[in-house]
């Protein structure tokens, strides 16, 4: 019986323990989606990066990046990939031109955040963020079968680089311990 309560007991303490640790898990990116368009879509795309569980700001930053830019260069491939095979390249030529430049902005976020120089990350951001509005206005207009999984994939991209910004702006508060 005494060591039934010493169990519960140790268990007890254990679950307080630990359960506060569980609720601090992503404070950080419930915090940055939040100053989001889209707060849902924002949690679900970053937390399928594992590094996202315990990340800093800074850390969050460099992931959104990331992921914006791996997301550009994929949807950018496919539109590439299928100009030749669509009878309607009159949106697609200009959106993969809008992809390719929104790739170039994002490879200069890279550029910009790795020299530490945070207060230009919003800036050269929405650079890519309005290429990639372009695009979207491209296929908003279009009637190509296929555009309905590219205007997700176009709203996904919007949300990294919005994102990016969100989390950009918490680095240049470097004196708060956020980061």
């Amino acid at each position: 019986m005494a060591s039934s309560s010493s169990m519960l007991i140790s268990l007890a303490l254990l679950f307080m323990v630990i359960a506060p640790s569980f609720g601090e898990k992503n404070t950080k990116l419930k915090k940055i989606c939040s100053k989001t368009f889209n707060n849902h879509m924002c949690m679900k795309l970053m937390k399928a990066d594992s590094r996202t569980s315990d990340a800093n700001n800074r850390l969050l930053t460099e992931i959104a990046i990331d992921l914006a830019y791996n997301k550009a260069q994929d949807i950018y491939r496919d539109l590439t990939g299928v100009i030749y095979y669509s009878y309607d390249s009159q949106y697609r030529e200009p959106c993969s031109k809008n992809y390719n430049d929104a790739i170039r902005d994002l490879e200069q976020t890279k550029k910009i955040f790795t020299d530490g120089d945070y207060d230009q990350i919003p800036d050269q951001v929405s650079k890519a963020a309005d290429d990639i509005r372009d695009c979207k206005n491209q296929f908003d207009r279009s009637d190509i079968n296929d555009s309905k999984e590219l205007k997700k994939r176009n709203t996904e991209l919007e949300v990294l680089c919005d994102v990016v910004k969100a989390s950009s702006k918490y680095l240049r508060h470097r004196n708060d311990n956020d980061n």
